[in-house]
């Protein structure tokens, strides 16, 4: 039974390989709280995650498994799996980062440890926030280190930077049902 009433994934299936089964139980949907002052509401999302959090195709990384969520199939990635475990927590600390905002995404970074090269390295974490049945929503559509482009190690980010308030702010003046495509992923029946 769907712990919230979005209309995108909310259990991953794990997956096995080589005789392992992985879970994917840390991509399950869950809330995130946010507060700014202390007495204040905090700010509540629902968040969700996307198949490009643990998928890539195309790395030396990925093993002979495709994933599918509805929309699309692409090959496991195992540098993004295990990172993917770690979302979560980076999430919660939303607060604090600076969000830049895209055309139909926002993205924030944060230096974390790659367990794969054991080196701290940025990684992206590229997220749809909209508001879907009155509730505001985080779809985490891709997450990665950056080794190129924006956020990259050298490569400043060269977007308008805001906090996470900011963005929930304007998010709740939208009308419902602004959001990207990619948030549409369920399982076929």
């Amino acid at each position: 039974m769907p712990a919230f009433h979005v209309d995108s994934i909310q259990h991953w299936q794990p997956f096995e390989h080589d005789g392992v089964s992985y879970d994917m139980g840390h991509l399950d949907s869950h809330e995130v709280f946010f507060k700014k002052e202390e007495g204040k509401e905090a700010i509540r999302f629902v968040v969700t995650y996307g198949l490009h959090c643990f998928t890539k195709d195309d790395t030396p990384q990925n093993i002979p498994l495709k994933y599918a969520d509805g929309r699309e199939s692409r090959f496991i990635c195992m540098e993004r799996y295990e990172a993917s475990k770690q979302l979560r927590g980076m999430l919660e600390k939303l607060a604090g980062a600076t969000v830049y905002l895209t055309q139909g995404e926002s993205f924030f970074t944060l230096d974390v440890m790659n367990n794969a090269s054991g080196e701290v390295e940025p990684f992206k974490i590229c997220m749809a926030i909209f508001r879907e049945n009155r509730v505001l929503r985080i779809h985490v559509t891709s997450a990665f280190f950056a080794r190129l482009g924006e956020g990259s190690p050298g490569v400043p980010v060269n977007k308008r930077g805001v906090s996470i308030f900011k963005v929930a702010i304007d998010t709740q003046k939208k009308p419902n049902g602004q959001f990207p495509k990619e948030i549409r992923n369920r399982y076929k029946k």
